[in-house]
């Protein structure tokens, strides 16, 4: 299965120091009500404090999901591919700046095994 979308919202965001990272990859701006989601988001975070290991968890546009382990990120300068440990690619279109792109590599670097991102 594939869920492939255009993200109209790239946020990266940390806390606690850098101890928390976090990637969204998002159709809708933050304020919308989630329990009224009817459209896809992947979000990836990285809680140092605990583990080094990314979680990620997505919405499809119907049902949320996660917990998947992360096997590959192919990144592109619009484009990002995750290929998960179960029957579930993500590909997301975007655009963003240099600047917000420049900080988009460095938290997935960062949150994700180095050998994992191409």
């Amino acid at each position: 299965m594939n869920l492939n979308f255009d993200a109209k919202f790239v946020h990266c965001s940390d806390a606690m120091d850098g101890e928390i990272l976090q990637v969204s990859f998002d159709t809708i701006p933050e304020s919308q009500h989630e329990d009224e989601r009817t459209t896809p988001y992947v979000l990836i975070s990285c809680n140092f404090e605990f583990s080094d290991s990314a979680t990620i968890e997505w919405n499809d546009g119907r049902d949320y999901n996660g917990g998947a382990k992360i096997i590959a990120v192919t990144l592109s300068r619009t484009r990002i591919s995750i290929k998960l440990d179960r029957e579930l690619d993500i590909d997301i279109a975007f655009r963003l700046p240099d600047k917000e792109f420049a900080q988009l590599t460095s938290f997935l670097k960062r949150m994700i095994d180095v050998d994992c991102i191409y």
